[in-house]
């Protein structure tokens, strides 16, 4: 009975799950390619699985999100159940089956786009190459398969702890519920962490630029550490300098729309800023995975024979592309929801006067905004550390590649752009059904 009813929810609640679709099956899907290459290649060390367990890290931070924000949408039914007499142990495993089914689900789904992929790739032979395919995908399956199960056994646990700690009262608010601080000036301290960390940042690159070559592996061995807490200390400082001054009631703040936007960003601020860490980190990774796939694809670029040469810039490439695709898919799924989550608060601004190309102009900035969030710290970064970079660069690349990383870089920004403007006009188009038609409707009740 429960694996119908799981069943029959997760049917039901299928719009809800799109971004843990998402999410899982292009990620399954990255560590499906990777393991196919480990194990065609005969490769083996730490330097192979860095690419899965870093993905699995990724994964478990936004599946874990993704959780919190079904719980809330699912809050109230979860009440109703207990209400009407079912177990709270009984409801955690309902819950934690269906998720699970569901992400069953998606380790096919992903297993079999990544195999595809790497077969379109690697397997552009004849037929008579391909005479171990089977054994290659059951392989790269069980080797997914690990992966998998870490991801789920880590977020199982951590939501069947929260639902424990929920109470009945506490599920029929907890869509509703706004996270807050108690302490508004906090903020500051993590502007101090973020400006420090920054420094510290800095100057790995400069060590890496200036210091000789024996001793450059000491900063590059370091520099992952500051990277990622200054990442995480600036938004952070950011979401709370925000929050504290939509708290703060500044008079600028209720020019315009100013008052909205912030109101909409900072209303789960501790989680945003955890997940614009990680897409931020996600954007990094594109970008250097960019970088070194079009310079290893440079003719002058004679550290690899030609064969490993294309290898490792395709695969290079390859792997900029998942991370784009991840980057601005998950969020266009993020924001979809959001403004059909927020179509009551369009039908009351359309009350309050609004018309339909006003709110639409709103939603767009909101979309804009929280598009290129993530954006703002990586852009901060690539300020300073390309010009270093381009100069250590040059002293040891030919004279026919002087300045690639700023071309390079450049090449990168287009594509971004690119990326943001078609991402940016699919959800613009895919919002109006959640604006437009609320209008309509309220004009037919109040004839």
């Amino acid at each position: 009975m429960y694996l119908k009813l799981s069943i029959r929810n997760a049917k039901r609640s299928f719009k809800n799950y799109l971004l843990y679709v998402a999410a899982m099956t292009i990620l399954l899907a990255i560590i499906e390619v990777s393991n196919c290459i480990a194990i065609i290649g005969e490769l083996a060390g730490f330097q192979v699985i860095s690419l899965p367990l870093l993905i699995t890290v990724i994964q478990i931070v936004l599946v874990g999100y993704i959780d919190t924000f079904m719980l809330k949408q699912r809050a109230k039914e979860f009440a109703n159940y207990l209400l009407l007499g079912m177990g709270k142990k009984r409801l955690i495993r309902l819950f934690l089956c269906e998720v699970q089914l569901i992400g069953f689900c998606c380790y096919l789904a992903g297993t079999t786009i990544g195999f595809a992929i790497y077969g379109f790739w690697y397997f552009c032979e004849p037929l008579h190459g391909m005479k171990h395919c089977g054994f290659l995908y059951g392989k790269s399956m069980f080797y997914t398969f690990m992966f998998f199960c870490l991801i789920e056994t880590v977020c199982s646990f951590q939501l069947r702890r929260r639902l424990n700690k929920l109470q009945i009262r506490e599920l029929m608010y907890e869509r509703n519920h706004n996270q807050g601080v108690k302490n508004i000036g906090n903020y500051k301290k993590w502007g101090i962490i973020f400006l420090l960390y920054f420094v510290c940042l800095i100057g790995c690159v400069c060590g890496i630029v200036f210091l000789p070559e024996t001793y450059i592996v000491y900063p590059v061995s370091v520099a992952a550490l500051p990277l990622f807490i200054s990442v995480f200390a600036f938004y952070k400082w950011a979401f709370g300098w925000l929050y504290a001054q939509r708290r703060m009631k500044s008079v600028k703040i209720y020019q315009k729309n100013i008052l909205y936007i912030t109101a909409n960003i900072t209303s789960n601020f501790k989680t945003s800023a955890i997940v614009n860490t990680i897409f931020c980190v996600c954007f990094l990774f594109s970008a250097c995975s960019f970088i070194t796939g079009i310079l290893m694809l440079q003719p002058e670029f004679k550290l690899f024979d030609t064969t490993m040469r294309q290898w490792m810039g395709i695969s290079q490439i390859s792997i900029c592309i998942v991370f784009l695709v991840i980057y601005f898919s998950i969020l266009s799924l993020q924001q979809i929801i959001e403004v059909r989550q927020n179509s009551k608060s369009n039908q009351i601004m359309h009350c309050m006067g609004k018309s339909n190309k006003q709110i639409e102009r709103l939603v767009n900035q909101q979309i804009a905004i929280k598009l290129i969030f993530p954006m703002i710290m990586a852009l901060l970064i690539i300020l300073f550390c390309v010009p270093l970079l381009n100069g250590k660069m040059n002293l040891i690349l030919p004279v026919s590649l002087n300045n690639i990383l700023f071309k390079l870089t450049a090449e990168f920004g287009a594509c971004i752009i690119i990326f943001y403007i078609c991402y940016f006009r699919i959800i613009s188009a895919m919002s109006k059904r959640y604006i437009t038609p609320s209008a309509r409707k309220l004009s037919k009740q109040s004839e």
